[in-house]
């Protein structure tokens, strides 16, 4: 088994597995915890190599589909059958060519963490912000530099989680990297408006963040050098507890707003299991990608990391077990506001940029930082807008043809 994730979960995980053992009687797992970039390359390394990995979760809708599409999963249409696809999250749930290959268990979803406290002392638009409009607003009335303080970080290192937020810019403006036909539509002046909007943010923006890593993205929000920044996992209640527990009820989550004219659009995954197309053992991965997405199960992957993660399999809130969990209870209002978020706006773009239609080929210009490229573009290197749209379109034209 193989996947990416965090580390308090990653016990519970060992736990599971153990039960499993137990459960089966004649069969051991093996389990690798991978970073994110590693997690395909090792999949088909293995897989080439003779020796798959039975179940894999390649750490990203793009992944997962890029994986299944070049042959390294099979079908698992039995295990979905076997529970009814309304088992599932529907925003979770597709198929590629009529089959199922993945069963989701937990996902993310892209929000504002916003510092309710520096508002309040700013009088700066409270989010949620009805337009970009508002959203500049409150990064301006916020940016105090001479304190060394700013309304709002742009991440530009060369690294897929950073292109995130301008590809929600720009599919919220009506762009996007492809149409449902399958053509590279990059290079319009939607997305030129978008990646614009991202350089007129970047004035309250300090230099560091430009190549902040992953990780460090948080941080200064709780040391009061972002009064707002953006991020995946909701790591609030774990922050607050490592870095300023004085904060608790000043830091809250929001979504990202669209220009105004369109829904927002909150990038999302979930996607899950699957299970290997060259295993010797078929049956037992299919039952343990079951055990796995059990409510129970579930249930202790999210209480594991309190509020991290949003549930893809149905009736896990309803369970009592989450909600006696203390972490939670002492932030169900902002949990119910991020779960709020993924039902209302979620998407997991990677694969769903046009709803109904699945195509990895944005996940890849995600993962192969060509979005993010067209940002450092405008922003660092001073290119006109609609120059860097077309110059990555054309790229990404020549890389997917």
């Amino acid at each position: 088994m193989i996947n990416s994730a965090y580390e308090p979960v990653q016990e519970v995980f060992k736990e599971i597995f153990n039960e499993f053992e137990d459960q089966e009687g004649n069969v051991k797992v093996e389990y690798n915890r991978v970073d994110f970039a590693d997690a395909p390359q090792q999949a088909a390394q293995a897989q080439a190599a003779g020796e798959p990995w039975d179940v894999m979760n390649l750490a990203s809708p793009g992944n997962n589909v890029t994986a299944a599409q070049e042959g390294l999963l099979q079908p698992i249409n039995d295990v979905i059958d076997d529970r009814g696809v309304d088992y599932w999250n529907e925003k979770a749930m597709f198929q590629l060519d009529g089959d199922y290959y993945f069963a989701p268990h937990y996902g993310s979803v892209i929000k504002l963490n916003y510092r309710v406290d520096m508002f309040e002392e700013a009088s700066a638009p409270m989010p949620p912000f009805d337009n970009w409009e508002q959203y500049m607003t409150a990064a301006e009335m916020l940016t105090d530099t001479s304190q060394n303080q700013y309304g709002h970080p742009v991440f530009l290192g060369s690294n897929h989680f950073h292109g995130v937020w301008p590809m929600m810019l720009t599919m919220m403006n009506g762009g996007g990297v492809v149409n449902p036909d399958g053509d590279i539509v990059f290079d319009s002046q939607e997305t030129a408006e978008a990646l614009q909007f991202v350089k007129d943010m970047d004035q309250y923006s300090p230099e560091s963040a430009h190549n902040s890593s992953i990780p460090n993205m948080r941080p200064p929000l709780y040391q009061g050098q972002y009064a707002m920044t953006w991020y995946s996992t909701n790591q609030v209640a774990a922050d607050i507890a490592n870095y300023a527990p004085n904060l608790q009820g000043d830091v809250q989550v929001t979504h990202v707003p669209s220009p105004g004219n369109n829904d927002p659009v909150a990038r999302m995954t979930g996607t899950g299991y699957g299970v290997s197309s060259e295993t010797e053992h078929p049956e037992v991965a299919k039952r343990l990608v079951k055990y796995i997405t059990e409510p129970e199960n579930v249930v202790r992957m999210l209480t594991a990391n309190p509020t991290a993660k949003i549930p893809m399999v149905k009736g896990v809130l309803e369970e009592d077990r989450m909600w006696e969990n203390e972490t939670i209870q002492e932030y169900e209002d902002l949990y119910r506001d991020l779960v709020g978020m993924a039902e209302d706006y979620g998407r997991i773009i990677a694969v769903n940029e046009n709803p109904e239609t699945v195509n990895p080929i944005t996940g890849r210009a995600l993962s192969e930082t060509m979005v993010v490229g067209a940002a450092q573009d405008v922003v660092l290197k001073d290119m006109d807008p609609m120059d860097a749209a077309t110059k990555w379109a054309d790229r990404m034209r020549e890389e997917y043809k």
